[in-house]
C-alpha cells in the first residue's frame, strides 16, 4: 500500500486548484482500476473526516472552499459552542445547530450568519463530527423508575442510561458515562455508567471529575512503568564524553515547593561582558524516540499543576530524580554557554553535552532576601554571593535589552492558593515576582532564543513557540476602547509590540491599569507551537522556542533532541523532511494539550475558591471592577478572588452601560467605572456555574462586623 498521508496531501493540494470526480483521482494518484472498490473505501473515509468534500455533482473539492471550517470545538455549560481559528473570527454555534458535538470534538461548521462588527463572532452551525474527542463524559445521575439519565456539563444534551447500565448509581452521583449511541434529530444519546465519581459538593471529587471528563490519567501504564523501571541510573560511562562543568558553581533558583528542578544556572564577569552558562537536565538521554516513555510524554503534552496535585508528564523517577538537577549529585545536562558584551548583545554561544553538580539549591525567596540585604543569608551563601551578585547585574542589562526592543511585559496579579494538610484553603496570596524571579525568566528567554536561532539558521527542524502578530480587526476594537481613557495604538499596519508596552508602562498603578493590561492582552493572539519559525510578538524576539522545561514540557526535549542532532552530525534532506511533517502533527497535539492544562488549573483553582467562599455568602466585600460584557460584570475582591455580577438575573437600581464600561446606581446617583471601587455582597458560589456571585451593595449603612477586610482570608 502507497503511503497515504503523502497521497492525500499531493491530492488537496492539487484540489486548491481543481475539482475532480472519483475516476480523475484514481488517475491522478495512478491507482490501478483492480483495486477500485479498495481505493473507494479510501476515498470515502477521507470525506468521512472532512479532508475532502463531495459536491452533488459528483465531483471532490475541499471544505473550504465550499464555505466549511473545520477545527475543534469549546462547549460551554453545555447549551452553546464556540470554533475558535487562528487568525480569524470565532464562530458561535447555538445549542440546536450542535449536532450532537460534544466538548473537544473535530467538526466541520457551515456559516450561517456572517458578523459586520470586528469584535463579534459569526454564526454557524455543525455539519459534521469529523472525529470524537473522547467517548466517556461526566455528568450528575439522575434516577427513574426505570432507566436513568445524566445530565453532562459540557454537552448539549442528556444522555439516557438504561436500567441495566446504571451501575448502582444514585440520583445526586456524580458519574463517568461512555457513550455508545450518540443520538440523532429523534433519539437522546445513550450510554453506561463505567464509574461513579462521587459527590459533586465534594471538590476533590470535582477535580477528579475534570481529569476524567478530559481524558486526563493520573497513573502511568505497567508498560511504561516497567521501562521506566528498566533504565540505567549508572551513567558514569556517558560522562567521559561530556563537558565536566562539576568545578564551577552551578545554582539553581526556584520555588521553595518546587520537586523538578530543571535548569540550573552559573555566571561569571568578563573583561567584555559577562559569561551566562544555562544547563538543562538531559532528558533526552532517558527518553528516547520510539519507547512507550516517549509516547506517552507526547500524549500528556506537558505536567499539569492543579491546586491540589502535580499531573507529571513523566513518571517522578525520572521527574524528580534521575532527571531533577538536586544538589551534591552528578547530573547530565544540556548546557548552553552565551557572551554578552557590556550592554547584553550576545557576542558568542556554545552548545554542549555536559554533567554538572550544583552546589546549591536555591529558593526565590532567599534568593529575594540577600539582594535585598539579608546578612544572614549573605554570610550562609557567602561563598556564592559574589557570583549571585553579578547574575542580578547581567539580568538586568539583559532585561534593558528586551525594553529597548518593545517586549511586553505585563504586571497582571496572579493568586496562589495555598492548601492545608486537608486541602482546605489555608491562604490566598499574589505570586511573588521579585528579581530572582525575574532573574531566571531573562536567563531562560536568552537560552531559549540562542536555540532557536542556531536551529532556524542551520535549518535544522524543531518545534518553536510561536507567538503571532495581533488581528488587525481586534486592534481597531481595542482602540475604540482604549479611546476611552485617553490612550491611542497609532498606524495599525505597523503594529510593534513597544506600542503596548508604552501605555502598560504608562498605566501601571493607575485604577484603571489592571483593565487596560487585560484588554490588551485579550486582543493578542494566544501563543502556539508550530514547526515553522513565526516569531515571537509578544517577546519582540525574531527567534524563539522552549528549549529549558524538558522534564514538564515535550516541546522542549523535542527540541534537545534537534539541538543534540545539530552538534553530533549532518542531517540529511529526507530526514528533514521526515521530521518536520511530524513536527506539525505534533505542535498541534501539544498546542492542545497545553490549553487543556491551563483550563484545568484555572478550573482546579476556581474550585476550591469556590468552597472557600461559601460560608461568607450574605456577607459584604470591597470589590474592583476588572471587566465588563454584555451579561456580566467582572470584578476582584480585596483578597484577589474574581467575582461576577450577573446583571441580567438581578433586578436592583444599577444600570449597566457596556459602551462606556461603566455601572450607575440610580438610587444614589453614583457611577463606577473600570478599577473604581464599590462594596459588593456575596449571593452566591456555584460549582454548577462555576461562579461567585456578588451584587452591588446600595444599603447607607453597613455592619462592619459582617464586611470582610483587606487582610481577612489571605
Amino acid at each position: 500500500m502507497k503511503n497515504l498521508e503523502k497521497e492525500l496531501k499531493y491530492l488537496k493540494q492539487v484540489l486548491e486548484e481543481y475539482e475532480f470526480t472519483f475516476q480523475e483521482i484514481l488517475q491522478l494518484l495512478e491507482w490501478s482500476q483492480k483495486k477500485r472498490k479498495l481505493y473507494k473505501q479510501i476515498i470515502n473515509s477521507w470525506e468521512e473526516d472532512g479532508e475532502i468534500y463531495l459536491k452533488r455533482n459528483g465531483k471532490y473539492t475541499l471544505p473550504e472552499k465550499e464555505g466549511f471550517l473545520r477545527g475543534e470545538i469549546s462547549i460551554g455549560n453545555g447549551n452553546f459552542g464556540f470554533l475558535d481559528i487562528p487568525g480569524e473570527k470565532s464562530v458561535f454555534i447555538p445549542g440546536n445547530y450542535l449536532n450532537t458535538a460534544m466538548n473537544g470534538d473535530t467538526v466541520l461548521i457551515r456559516i450561517l450568519k456572517e458578523s459586520k462588527s470586528p469584535d463579534k463572532s459569526r454564526e454557524g452551525e455543525v455539519y459534521k463530527i469529523v472525529k470524537r474527542d473522547r467517548d466517556i463524559v461526566v455528568g450528575v445521575f439522575e434516577k427513574s423508575m426505570n432507566f436513568g439519565f445524566v445530565r453532562p456539563k459540557n454537552a448539549p444534551r442528556d444522555i439516557y442510561i438504561s436500567k441495566k447500565k446504571t451501575k448502582g448509581a444514585q440520583t445526586g452521583d456524580l458519574v463517568a458515562v461512555k457513550i455508545y449511541f450518540w443520538g440523532d434529530s429523534e433519539k437522546k444519546p445513550e450510554g453506561e455508567v463505567v464509574s461513579i465519581i462521587g459527590n459533586p459538593q465534594d471538590t476533590e471529587t470535582l477535580i477528579s471529575a475534570l481529569l476524567i471528563d478530559n481524558g486526563i490519567q493520573e497513573k502511568f501504564s505497567n508498560e511504561v512503568i516497567k521501562e521506566v523501571d528498566r533504565i540505567e541510573e549508572d551513567f558514569s560511562a556517558e560522562i567521559e564524553d561530556r563537558k565536566d562543568l562539576r568545578h564551577l558553581n552551578i545554582i539553581t533558583i526556584d520555588g521553595a515547593d518546587a520537586k523538578d528542578l530543571d535548569d540550573a544556572v552559573y555566571v561569571e564577569k568578563t573583561d567584555i561582558g559577562y559569561k551566562l552558562y544555562v544547563s538543562i537536565a538531559d532528558v533526552s538521554y532517558y527518553v528516547k524516540e520510539g519507547t512507550e516513555l516517549d509516547a506517552e510524554a507526547l500524549k500528556r503534552g506537558n505536567s499539569i499543576y492543579l491546586v491540589d496535585r502535580v499531573i507529571p508528564m513523566l513518571p517522578r523517577k525520572l521527574s524528580n530524580n534521575l532527571c531533577s538537577l538536586n544538589p551534591h549529585e552528578d547530573k547530565l545536562t544540556f548546557t548552553v554557554e552565551i557572551d554578552f558584551d557590556a550592554r547584553g548583545k550576545v557576542i558568542g554561544n556554545d552548545f554542549y553535552k555536559s554533567v554538572i553538580k550544583s552546589k546549591y539549591r536555591m529558593t526565590y525567596t532567599d534568593v529575594n532576601k540577600i539582594f535585598s540585604g539579608d546578612e544572614e543569608l549573605i554570610e550562609k551563601y557567602s561563598a556564592i554571593h559574589k557570583m549571585i551578585t553579578e547574575m542580578l547585574e547581567l539580568s538586568h542589562i539583559i532585561r534593558n535589552t528586551k525594553k529597548r526592543r518593545g517586549s511586553i511585559d505585563f504586571e497582571l496579579p496572579e493568586i496562589k492558593v495555598v492548601l492545608d494538610d486537608s486541602k482546605l484553603v489555608k491562604k490566598i496570596e499574589v505570586r511573588e515576582r521579585g528579581e530572582a524571579e525575574k532573574l531566571i525568566e531573562d536567563f531562560m528567554v536568552a537560552a531559549n532564543e540562542v536555540v532557536a536561532e542556531k536551529l532556524f539558521w542551520e535549518e535544522i527542524p524543531a518545534i518553536y513557540r510561536v507567538h503571532e502578530d495581533p488581528d488587525k480587526a481586534k486592534i481597531t476594537v481595542l482602540n475604540e476602547s482604549l479611546a476611552k481613557f485617553g490612550y491611542y495604538i497609532k498606524n495599525l499596519d505597523d503594529l510593534h509590540p513597544g506600542k503596548f508596552q508604552t501605555i502598560i508602562e504608562k498605566t501601571t498603578g493607575l485604577p484603571e491599569g489592571y483593565l487596560i493590561h487585560k484588554l490588551i492582552l485579550r486582543a493578542m493572539q494566544r501563543a502556539r507551537y508550530a514547526n515553522k519559525n513565526l516569531g515571537h510578538f509578544g517577546l519582540a524576539s525574531k527567534y524563539y522556542l522552549h528549549f529549558t522545561s524538558p522534564i514538564r514540557r515535550y516541546s522542549d526535549l523535542v527540541v534537545h533532541r534537534m539541538l543534540g542532532r545539530s552538534i553530533e552530525r549532518f542531517m540529511k534532506d529526507k530526514e528533514k523532511t521526515k521530521y518536520m511533517s511530524s513536527f506539525e502533527v505534533i505542535s498541534a497535539a501539544i498546542s492542545r494539550t497545553e490549553r487543556i492544562a491551563d483550563k484545568l488549573e484555572e478550573d482546579s483553582v476556581k474550585i476550591k475558591l469556590i468552597e472557600y467562599m461559601q460560608d461568607k455568602i450574605g456577607k459584604t466585600y470591597i470589590a474592583r471592577l476588572s471587566g465588563m460584557n454584555k451579561n456580566k460584570i467582572f470584578m476582584e475582591l480585596e483578597n484577589h478572588i474574581e467575582v461576577v455580577y450577573n446583571v441580567n438575573t438581578v433586578r436592583d437600581s444599577f444600570v449597566y452601560d457596556e459602551e462606556n464600561y461603566k455601572i450607575t446606581d440610580r438610587k444614589h446617583n453614583v457611577s463606577y467605572t473600570m478599577g473604581d471601587t464599590l462594596k459588593v455582597i456575596v449571593t452566591g458560589a456555584s460549582y454548577d456555574r462555576m461562579e461567585i456571585e456578588v451584587v452591588p451593595f446600595s444599603e447607607e449603612e453597613i455592619d462592619l462586623e459582617n464586611t470582610e477586610t483587606e487582610d481577612e482570608g489571605n
